[in-house]
């Protein structure tokens, strides 16, 4: 399956895919993400970063839309500065450095992004929906359809692709095929596991083209 990338704009960094990426999809307006996203993922860019692992950082928002903005994200970049819930919880600045480049998630509507391509992007993630009676396709195609309007103010990339909340983490290759992913806290170790993991395999692909 692919992911639907869709950028606003690039925040901090160069936003290119490569062979492995780790996308980090977060919200300024989210203690957990400060807590526990941010501390875990700039470790793995400074362990990983010369061994094949591209970290993305996107800021999204779903929820509290007046905290989460362009304009808040990029105060964070440059002045460390924390709004809403996570000022409340944190302080008024974090503590830590983010390292690694960082975009923002295209603001949008739900009705904007009922289009024909889109509700059939979504319909492809269903489980063999190809194989689904007519009826029952059509059915779906209402579901995601209803599911698309419902949002009033929304982002493309957090919507598009189901997210269920922040931080979610996406492992994707240079075509954006998702090879991975998870919500919320996951222990460490686990996440070094899986992403070790496919760092083996991109190694084993590139030396097989190199044979």
């Amino acid at each position: 399956m692919a992911l639907q990338l869709k950028i606003d704009r690039v925040l901090q960094g160069t936003f290119d895919l490569k062979a492995l990426n780790l996308l980090f999809v977060f919200q300024v307006n989210c203690p957990v993400c400060f807590i526990y996203g941010f501390p875990l993922v700039n470790k793995l860019y400074w362990k990983y970063r010369q061994l094949g692992l591209n970290i993305l950082g996107l800021s999204t928002a779903f929820e509290d839309f007046e905290y989460n903005t362009a304009a808040n994200t990029a105060l964070l970049l440059t002045e460390m500065k924390l709004v809403g819930a996570t000022r409340q919880a944190l302080g008024e600045f974090y503590s830590q450095t983010i390292d690694f480049p960082v975009a923002v998630d295209r603001a949008t509507t739900g009705a904007a992004l009922v289009t024909p391509e889109n509700i059939e992007a979504l319909t492809e993630t269903i489980p063999d929906f190809d194989h689904l009676p007519k009826s029952e396709q059509t059915a779906l195609r209402q579901k995601v359809n209803a599911y698309l309007q419902r949002h009033a103010k929304t982002s493309a990339t957090f919507t598009l692709n189901h997210l269920p909340g922040t931080p979610s983490f996406l492992l994707v290759d240079q075509n954006l095929q998702l090879l991975d992913g998870w919500f919320g806290h996951t222990p460490e170790a686990v996440v070094i596991e899986r992403i070790e993991k496919h760092l083996r395999i991109v190694k084993e692909v590139t030396q097989k083209l190199c044979e």
